[in-house]
Parts: C-alpha cells; structure tokens; sequence
C-alpha cells in the first residue's frame, strides 16, 4: 500500500526508468478507460459519470511523477506549469474554434495550439531523456544506487 501512495506522492526524486514504466503504465489504463467509456456511451450515457474520479486520479498521479521526475533534475515541480500548463492553456482557442465554420477562427485556433508544441517536447526532453542530477540534491538522495551511477558516468 506505500508503494502505491508513493506514486501520488510530490516529494522526492525518481529515475529515467521509473517515470517511463509509470507513463506507459498510465497510458495503457487511459486507453482502457478509453474504450470503457465507449461501450458505456453505447450502453447508458450516464454510466461515464464513473470514469471522472479515475481520470482525476491518473491525472493527479501523473503530475506527482513529473514533480519528482523534475526533482531528480534538480528543477522544481512549478515547472510543470511551462511543460504541461501551457500547452493545455494554449489549446484552448483551438478546441473552442474547432467546429466554427470561420477558416481563419480555426487556423488562429491551430496556430495557438502550435505555439505549446514546443514546450511539450522540452517538457518530453528534460523530463524523460535527460539524466538527474547524480548523488544528492534539495529534493532527496539519488534514486539510482550507487552501483548504476557509476555505469551511467
């Protein structure tokens, strides 16, 4: 049961190799929940109700991981704000101009959900391609025992 607090939990650090297999992971249940939410929609509408409190939860989880995948990189966790935020924030416009029947609301929509696309991929960069910080930080200790630091120098 800790071990599953652990993963809503924002303090500490985790590794390249922890924050990929909690991602994937997450993937795979949202794509689950995908398709339960189709055949609930086909059943009774009203069913998908039963969904939210699990998307809040992977929701609220997968910002705990980046919080401490940050963490292990020695940034704190407000950066997910840049990485995450405003992508989302930037989206916005799109999705509100996704149905008008105006060509340019729906290309100034495109082109504002264009201008997060950059974030996202330093975000992707930082938090799941680079290195953390080897031995101790403000965050915690290293994840990584001190066996692998030495086969990743």
């Amino acid at each position: 049961m800790t071990a599953l607090l652990g993963y809503l939990s924002f303090d500490g650090r985790i590794n390249r190799r922890r924050y990929w297999l909690f991602v994937l992971s997450i993937f795979g249940i949202f794509m689950l929940c995908g398709v339960l939410a189709g055949v609930m929609a086909a059943i009774l509408p009203i069913l998908m109700i039963v969904l939210v409190p699990v998307f809040l939860a992977l929701m609220y989880a997968s910002l705990a991981n980046g919080a401490r995948r940050l963490h292990d990189r020695g940034k704190s966790a407000w950066w997910l704000l840049l990485f995450a935020g405003l992508p989302l924030l930037l989206s916005l416009p799109g999705e509100l101009t996704q149905y008008s029947p105006d060509q340019g609301a729906r290309a100034v929509g495109a082109l504002f959900a264009l201008l997060g696309l950059p974030f996202s991929i330093w975000g992707l960069v930082e938090m799941g391609c680079l290195k953390g910080q080897t031995g101790p930080n403000r965050f915690g200790e290293d994840p990584l025992p001190p066996a692998e630091v030495a086969a990743f120098v």
